[in-house]
């Protein structure tokens, strides 16, 4: 089986999640998509975010879509979320499948920066979302680490789907409209939930 990897603090996730998994099942033919919430990113902030939260809202909009899963290895596991701990996780677990570790342009020009990166480049093929608006010396150093490692990465051209959980969070709390960012289940659940609110 041909398996995509979509990590993420997902706080909440949006409508740029959706296309991002969808877009990469479809162009590169595979044959499932794991969505894993992260339980602390290295890189991110992400104190204000309840686990369960994320998790609740995962599995309402990926519940029953046939090639969508969503682990909470990373949750159950707490501490840092490194991926090349998730990934070496899911290969030792699937050693016949072949694995894709789907990211945005965002992540990629800091890729070299992140915790054994040679490890993810191993184990699986790394795949980039292109987002058109990081300057070229960045993504020339990210390029040029690809290349001293001796593996290739995958870039996809993907239309630009300016959405952020943090735009999302701060529509929220002031009381704006966040139907056309996200999906109605989580639109519903924040509300319900008041999450968001302070």
């Amino acid at each position: 089986m041909k398996i995509g990897i979509v990590g993420g603090t997902f706080n909440p996730i949006h409508n740029g999640h959706l296309y991002m998994a969808y877009e990469a099942k479809e162009s590169l033919n595979l044959d499932q998509i794991i969505i894993i919430p992260n339980y602390i990113p290295p890189h991110k902030d992400a104190n204000e975010r309840n686990p369960e939260d994320v998790r609740q809202m995962l599995n309402l909009v990926f519940s029953g879509i046939d090639g969508f899963s969503v682990s909470t290895y990373e949750l159950d596991k707490k501490g840092f979320s490194y991926s090349y701990e998730t990934l070496e996780y899911f290969t030792e677990k699937n050693p016949d499948d072949e694995f894709y570790f789907i990211i945005g342009e965002d992540s990629y020009v800091d890729f070299s920066a992140w915790r054994n990166p040679e490890r993810i480049l191993e184990l699986a093929k790394l795949v980039i979302f292109e987002r058109k608006f990081y300057d070229e010396d960045r993504l020339n150093k990210a390029r040029e680490f690809i290349k001293r490692t001796g593996y290739e990465e995958i870039f996809l051209n993907s239309l630009t789907l300016e959405i952020s959980s943090r735009d999302i969070r701060e529509r929220v709390r002031k009381g704006k409209e966040i139907g056309f960012l996200v999906p109605r289940e989580v639109k519903e659940y924040i509300i319900g939930k008041g999450l968001y609110r302070k």
